[in-house]
């Protein structure tokens, strides 16, 4: 269905008059139902192509969202989530790092008015967890030094 899509848009070439660009007027320029949700935008960081239905499927499988979520592919092993309740949204924010097929996802929230491929998804956080660590070494220089 969206490869569909993806195909024919890829097909459609603009004249030079059309390129020129267009002024939306103020009239048109408001929010839409279209906008109405919570929005993540992801990548993958992989060589390799991903498969759009399996990382949908696979999504919906770990998020689990209450409300549902809508799945978009954009360019660059990117890729656009949706959500329809804030506390699915909230849920995989937090819930970082994801990861897919062995590869690790980068997810950042946006709003509806951002524009997804210009968000920076070169890297995420990680929180690491040490182990039988006494109590006297419990400092911030020591913190430092296991996350360097």
């Amino acid at each position: 269905m969206d490869s569909d899509l993806d195909r024919l848009g890829g097909a459609l070439k603009l004249t030079y008059h059309e390129d020129s660009g267009a002024t939306i007027p103020m009239g048109l320029w408001h929010t839409g139902h279209a906008s109405q949700g919570f929005f993540i935008v992801g990548r993958i960081l992989s060589q390799r192509a991903f498969h759009a239905d399996a990382l949908c499927i696979t999504l919906l499988a770990a998020f689990n969202p209450v409300k549902g979520m809508d799945f978009k592919t954009l360019p660059s092993q990117q890729f656009l989530l949706k959500f329809f309740h804030t506390i699915d949204h909230q849920r995989v924010s937090e819930g970082c790092p994801w990861a897919f097929d062995k590869n690790l996802i980068v997810l950042k929230s946006i709003s509806a008015d951002d524009n997804p491929m210009h968000v920076g998804l070169d890297w995420c956080d990680f929180y690491g967890h040490a182990r039988d660590l006494p109590l006297s070494k419990m400092t911030r220089s020591i913190a430092e030094f296991i996350g360097n």
